[in-house]
C-alpha cells in the first residue's frame, strides 16, 4: 500500500505554473466569450424575416403550450371529479347499510 500512496503524493504533489499562464488563461476566456456573444447573435443579424418567423414561432409554442396546458389540467379535473363520483357512491352505499342495520335493531323485538 506505501508505493501506492507514493504514487499518489507524487501525481497530486503542489507545482508551481509556468510564468504567464494566468494572464494566457484569462486572454484565451475573454476571447472566447467574446467570441461567443459575436456568434450568439449574428442569425438575427442577417435578415428582418427571420426576426419575424423567429418571433411567430415562439408565439405559436406558447401558444400550443398554453392550450396544451389546459388540456392537461382539464383532464386532470375530470379524473378528480370521477373520483369524487366514485366515493360519494361508495359512502353513500355504505351509510344505506348502517341505515338498515339500524332500522332492523330499533325494530327487532328486546331480548332481555
Amino acid at each position: 500500500m506505501n508505493r501506492l500512496e507514493d504514487a499518489l503524493r507524487g501525481a497530486l504533489r503542489r507545482e508551481e505554473p509556468p510564468a504567464g499562464f494566468a494572464g494566457r488563461v484569462l486572454a484565451a476566456a475573454q476571447g472566447r466569450d467574446q467570441q461567443r456573444a459575436v456568434s450568439r447573435w449574428w442569425f438575427f443579424r442577417q435578415s428582418p424575416r427571420l426576426r419575424w418567423a423567429a418571433a411567430f414561432a415562439a408565439v405559436v409554442l406558447l401558444a400550443g403550450g398554453g392550450i396544451e396546458y389546459r388540456h392537461q389540467q382539464r383532464a386532470k379535473a375530470e379524473r378528480a371529479k370521477d373520483q369524487l363520483m366514485l366515493a360519494l357512491r361508495i359512502t353513500g352505499s355504505k351509510l344505506r347499510l348502517v341505515q338498515e342495520r339500524i332500522r332492523w335493531i330499533e325494530e327487532a323485538p328486546m331480548e332481555r
